[in-house]
């Protein structure tokens, strides 16, 4: 394991990538020091061989792949965000002047207070407390998410553009 303390101090994240697991996030690891030695390493074993022969300079070359490597992960991170909001912004502006929303948030609104009647009233059987206790926490997140929407910028804006049509 003494090249494994070696790329670590020279290359923490793409050693951790390589001890990750899984089989895309270790070769983009492996493939980061293959091109930064010229060398050809495939595997773990053959990166094991290349560091543990590298000299001080190829091991300045790793520690700058290893730079590049964090800077594309936290790229991947940015594009991985940047595609999940636009996913959500696009849905919002075709659907923002659907009656849904409304719908949805009076009728989970409904299901809430009826919800907290019946727990003043009837106490959770202790059997079935864990699964309703899931159950119920769930209905509130999705209506608090529901009231969100109406008090967030997404929905004063939707108004905003109605109103200037």
């Amino acid at each position: 394991m003494d090249w494994l303390k070696k790329l670590t101090s020279y290359a923490p994240d793409i050693a951790a990538a390589v001890l990750s697991g899984g089989a895309t996030l270790p070769q983009l690891a492996i493939r980061a020091i293959s091109d930064a030695t010229g060398g050809v390493v495939s595997n773990e074993e053959e990166l094991r061989t290349a560091v543990e022969k590298a000299s001080p300079e190829m091991m300045l070359k790793v520690t700058q792949a290893n730079n590049s490597f964090k800077l594309r992960m936290k790229e991947l991170d940015n594009e991985l965000v940047a595609s999940e909001l636009g996913d959500t912004q696009n849905a919002r502006s075709a659907h923002k002047h659907s009656r849904m929303p409304a719908i949805i948030c009076i009728g989970l609104s409904f299901v809430v207070t009826a919800i907290t009647i019946a727990l003043i009233f009837e106490p959770i059987p202790v059997v079935n407390n864990q699964i309703l206790t899931i159950l119920i926490g769930q209905i509130v997140a999705a209506w608090m998410a529901s009231i969100a929407y109406w008090v967030g910028t997404t929905r004063s804006s939707a108004n905003k553009d109605r109103v200037g049509k």
